[in-house]
């Protein structure tokens, strides 16, 4: 039974930022699954290069520049947006892959890689969208938590 799904739109202003999106679980399930895609993965912007280069130098050691062979192996860059489960303010897991379409499940006896086993009981849940690289102007994330 599906119990929450939500299209989601990620701007370059949600950088570095949590976005959470509660939903209650009206009563206790075997398990939850979330299934979870974004768009656009890759980066095509012209600019791309450019903003290889400065992340690198922005990790490099002073006087030390990045080879271009080195910036070249980094393109195309990609948009991440990771996402989290939390139950009542409590953090399941997290999915800090780099997949742009995943499925995801918790039950009391087994979870999704980076995630707790935990009953999925009745009560107030969230799935939490961290945006860490957004170089398109926007992403479309879409999110769906069933309960079986």
């Amino acid at each position: 039974m599906k119990v929450f799904s939500a299209e989601v739109c990620v701007t370059r202003d949600d950088l570095h930022k949590h976005l959470k999106f509660p939903f209650t679980l009206a009563s206790d399930a075997e398990g939850l699954t979330v299934r979870y895609s974004y768009s656009p993965k890759k980066y095509e912007g012209a600019d791309s290069y450019a903003l290889a280069r400065a992340a690198f130098e922005a990790s490099y050691p002073e006087g030390i520049a990045p080879s271009v062979e080195e910036i070249k192996a980094e393109l195309p860059l990609n948009n991440h947006v990771a996402l989290s489960l939390e139950r009542e303010g409590v953090l399941i897991g997290t999915a800090h892959r780099h997949a742009n379409n995943a499925e995801y499940r918790v039950s009391a006896l087994s979870a999704s890689p980076g995630f707790t086993p935990v009953a999925a009981a009745k009560g107030e849940w969230a799935v939490v969208l961290s945006a860490h690289a957004v170089l398109d102007e926007k992403i479309t994330a879409r999110i769906e938590v069933e309960a079986e």
